[in-house]
């Protein structure tokens, strides 16, 4: 289920995420490189990153086109400090603002923690750092303190997988739910009966788990679903989605 929706979010972003048509995208390897490989600059490498910036989209620039805000304090193209350790500290307030912006607008992310957004290397300095400021810690494949996290390599790309595809679905929650059209499902609902299908209320505050936008789409697709059963099994029993 999980490669599936993976698969889903990365095909979605690939082809309608972007304000100059088609990006590729792979989970959570290109979201994590483009943001340092175009973002790093150098006096050597001016010209290089020049030509770089014109083809290198970031996530940052995807959360622009969706939402048409910047986040605060980054702009779209700045750059790095050169410094391995200032760069990943700079990348981690980067990714910390990111989460703070998303759950401004409504997004749901409590579980993902701006570290787990970072490449491996990266990850690994600020737990060096973390670490000389907490002191001595026990020697764990997993070690948790508070709202550290220590993982191996292959936990924590699993963790990072699963963060970027958290983000993206979110962004997409809050950016590209909302031009769903709010009409009255009532109205959806008045074209043939449909007196067993499940009922989804569509006031704005008659679930805590579900947006209108997401209920709106829910009671689409019972709809849809109730017509299409009707279609293909006429004589078997009601059954629910």
């Amino acid at each position: 289920f999980f490669q599936k929706t993976l698969t889903a979010v990365k095909n979605w972003f690939t082809l309608f995420g972007w304000s100059k048509g088609q990006n590729p995208i792979s989970i959570p390897y290109s979201l994590r490189r483009d943001v340092c490989k175009v973002q790093m600059t150098s006096s050597q490498e001016k010209g290089f990153n020049q030509n770089l910036h014109k083809d290198t989209m970031t996530v940052y620039d995807m959360v622009f086109h969706l939402s048409g805000q910047l986040l605060p304090g980054i702009t779209l193209r700045q750059s790095l400090p050169l410094d391995p350790v200032e760069r990943m500290l700079q990348l981690h307030w980067q990714h910390s603002t990111l989460l703070a912006f998303l759950k401004s607008q409504g997004a749901y992310l409590p579980h993902v923690m701006p570290e787990f957004l970072l490449e491996p290397d990266d990850y690994k300095k600020w737990i060096e750092v973390q670490t000389l400021k907490n002191g001595d810690m026990k020697n764990s494949d997993v070690f948790s303190d508070k709202h550290l996290f220590i993982l191996e390599d292959r936990i924590f790309e699993t963790m990072s997988k699963r963060a970027w595809t958290d983000v993206l679905l979110q962004v997409y929650k809050v950016f590209v739910l909302p031009c769903v059209s709010s009409c009255n499902i009532s109205d959806m609902f008045s074209l043939e009966s449909t007196q067993n299908m499940p009922r989804i209320k569509s006031e704005p505050l008659s679930s805590n788990i579900y947006s209108p936008y997401e209920r709106t789409i829910l009671a689409w697709l019972n709809k849809h679903y109730e017509k299409n059963r009707k279609t293909v099994w006429k004589d078997c029993q009601k059954g629910e989605i």
